[in-house]
């Protein structure tokens, strides 16, 4: 890339979050909320989110364990 096309792209990208942030100004609260909603819930869709998901619940089972063996002393 050219520096004057850097530079073209940099403004392009300049126009695209101002657009994004006057976006997010104008839209209502419940409709934001509904958005974050899709994404945490479309989050276990991604195989990360699947690997991670196991991981936690090994951890979940560890932590049972050790607190039954210590009597629920917690």
């Amino acid at each position: 890339m050219t520096k004057k096309e850097m530079i073209v792209y940099k403004r392009r990208w300049i126009r695209v979050q101002k657009i994004q942030e006057l976006e997010l100004q104008t839209l209502s609260m419940p409709l934001k909320f509904k958005q974050l909603c899709f994404l945490m819930d479309s989050f276990s869709l991604r195989p990360e989110g699947q690997i991670r998901e196991k991981e936690t619940k090994k951890i979940s089972r560890r932590w049972l364990v050790l607190k039954e063996r210590i009597g629920n002393g917690f």
